[in-house]
């Protein structure tokens, strides 16, 4: 079967211009035979990037061989087999650095066999999480990687692509129409101050989830953020930064005045976050200074 567009797939976003080059510099390279490494956070759509990349090349689904090191490694003997037998005409892999070191040691041979071969005639995706590149490597592992550089595209986070917020909730609002039958038509300007403070540690597939879980819990036509239940507003926030000798008054305000910001203002929501009363909240406000934030 082969890969296709469809509704449910949704739109491939580049608005910003980092963005748009890349996903050019992306497009080109998929018209050549050279492998390509796409690194990037959990989340930030690398998977999606390699499969817009074998739609470009026409290459139908079941000539994919996709190899994940995490759950099913495939020995190099089984790879050539394989490639042998002229049934696939991609080779993805994903998780490279999770395998055993055998593993790593047996790839990255083949690796440096393969690369510039002229008798090549299957196409190569490297899906690499920053995470993995993060942990601690084995020689072989960091031997590959420094391997496959040269064909390295990054994908930046999603706090990088702030700007593109309004591209990614219509997009993600469309899916989640089309899968959960309803019928919403947008999200009021609460929403956006919301997802542009929030942190999404995983990335766009967090505040995909995000969105459609929103929708779900929306009976109107249009989702009215001052109508979110108090789950939805939690955040993983980093650490607080905090620092000795600065007055406990000082770190107070500043975390009423994010969390007034965060919740665009309204006040309910801001004292069950902080875990005390609206009539202490309006207090604390007063103390502060604060009426005027956000």
């Amino acid at each position: 079967m082969p890969l296709k567009r469809n509704k449910e797939r949704g739109e491939w976003i580049a608005a910003s211009s980092e963005i748009k080059k890349i996903k050019s510099q992306w497009l080109q390279s998929s018209e050549t035979n050279v492998p390509m490494l796409i690194v990037g956070e959990r989340g930030t759509g690398k998977s999606y990037w390699i499969e817009e990349s074998i739609l470009h090349r026409k290459i139908s689904q079941d000539r994919v061989l996709r190899i994940d090191y995490a759950n099913r490694p495939v020995s190099i003997e089984i790879l050539k087999r394989k490639i042998q037998s002229r049934k696939i005409e991609v080779i993805w892999w994903e998780n490279v650095f999770s395998a055993e070191k055998s593993f790593v040691l047996e790839l990255l041979q083949w690796w440096k066999e393969e690369k510039y071969s002229e008798e090549t005639d299957y196409f190569l995706y490297w899906e690499i999480g920053t995470e993995e590149l993060e942990n601690e490597q084995s020689e072989f592992a960091k031997d590959l990687f420094d391997q496959l550089k040269p064909f390295q595209f990054k994908l930046p986070s999603f706090k990088e692509r702030k700007s593109e917020i309004p591209y990614f909730v219509q997009c993600f609002l469309e899916e989640a129409n089309i899968s959960l039958k309803k019928k919403i038509s947008t999200f009021d300007e609460g929403f956006f101050s919301f997802f542009a403070n929030k942190v999404f540690k995983n990335n766009l597939q967090e505040l995909k989830d995000l969105i459609h879980s929103i929708v779900a819990f929306t009976s109107s036509k249009k989702a009215i953020f001052k109508n979110l239940p108090i789950h939805f507003l939690e955040n993983d926030s980093d650490s607080l930064g905090i620092r000795p000798g600065i007055n406990m008054e000082v770190y107070e305000k500043e975390i009423i005045k994010a969390n007034l910001i965060y919740t665009k203002g309204n006040r309910e929501k801001t004292a069950k976050l902080l875990g005390i009363s609206e009539r202490n909240l309006y207090r604390k406000i007063g103390e502060y200074q604060l009426e005027d934030v956000p």
